[in-house]
């Protein structure tokens, strides 16, 4: 059976980082603190406001980010050298280790998963206009759907193997995650 949680954008809070503002759509499990790292999984939007601007270091967290709203070319830096990768709004979904330093250039508002080593795996994908998404889910597995119109989300939590099925209202992001310990 499928626990479903309405999430409204009124409720989410907001903060502040270095090149803008996040708003935490949800956080898992409930009580954890982004602040204190010790959250599996993180779910929320930013406003990148800056020009360029370096994210914030989350070492022990791998990384998907997309873009809603503007183009943001980000930079990594590696031991073998720099990595560039475009992200394209509503399009394009960057997958990284939160660890590694990361530059932006280009003023967006982006959506980002972040989600525990060893301890979760997430995926992040968009759904057009009236798309039908058929998600299977089993004990362990949660999905939210944000509804980038309205700024609201569904959470959902399965507790056996299941099903979230629905139809796209409007453009949506899915998010899914698997807690692997």
């Amino acid at each position: 059976m499928l626990k479903i949680t309405e999430i409204k954008k009124e409720n989410m809070p907001v903060s502040s980082w270095s090149g803008g503002t996040t708003t935490e759509i949800m956080i898992y499990p409930e009580g954890a603190s982004y602040a204190a790292r010790d959250f599996l999984f993180r779910i929320s939007t930013a406003s990148v406001e800056l020009e360029e601007s370096d994210f914030t270091n989350l070492d022990g967290f791998f990384r998907a980010i997309a873009s809603l709203e503007g183009e943001m070319l980000l930079s990594h830096e590696l031991h073998c050298g720099e990595i560039k990768k475009r992200i394209l709004p509503l399009d394009t979904v960057h997958f990284f280790d939160g660890g590694i330093p990361t530059h932006c250039v280009g003023r967006a508002r982006d959506l980002n998963l972040m989600t525990k080593l060893g301890k979760a795996e997430g995926d992040l994908v968009f759904a057009e206009d009236g798309e039908k998404v058929v998600l299977p889910l089993s004990k362990n597995d949660f999905a939210l759907v944000y509804f980038i119109e309205s700024g609201n989300a569904r959470f959902a939590e399965a507790d056996e193997d299941d099903y979230l099925v629905f139809t796209a209202e409007g453009r949506c992001a899915l998010f899914t995650v698997k807690l692997t310990d």
